[in-house]
């Protein structure tokens, strides 16, 4: 969380900041796993919308309008999964469409894990 929550008349907020934290990973993730023909303004649509279903009734009334920063990852690929599904419906891809898009998703992810001296994988 990048403030401290705010009480304001009885109520506490979480503050939030936009920035290219939530859409542009997941639509680029999107377009890097479906090598999508091009970009339209529809993905980022969807990829908004996906973003703000993520965020429950009583986060918005913490005054929260984005899912939690501490749940990234997971945002992300939610968000990705919808993006794709357009790319898909909309024949834009160049890869033929998996049966389960999410697993998909998560099998192409990076995950930062370096080799250690002993030779077996450190996590970032």
């Amino acid at each position: 969380m990048q403030f401290p929550p705010v009480k304001y008349e009885g109520k506490t907020f979480l503050p939030g900041q936009a920035n290219n934290f939530y859409i542009f990973p997941a639509v680029g993730l999107a377009i890097f796993a479906t090598n999508t023909k091009r970009v339209t303004d529809e993905m980022f649509i969807v990829a908004a919308k996906a973003v703000a279903d993520q965020v429950t009734d009583q986060q918005r009334e913490m005054g929260l309008l984005f899912p939690p920063q501490s749940n990234i990852l997971e945002a992300e690929i939610q968000t990705a999964k919808r993006v794709a599904a357009v790319i898909f419906e909309r024949n834009l891809s160049r890869v033929e469409q998996p049966t389960e898009i999410d697993s998909w998703l998560r099998a192409i992810l990076y995950k930062p894990e370096y080799p250690t001296y002993d030779g077996t994988q450190a996590r970032a």
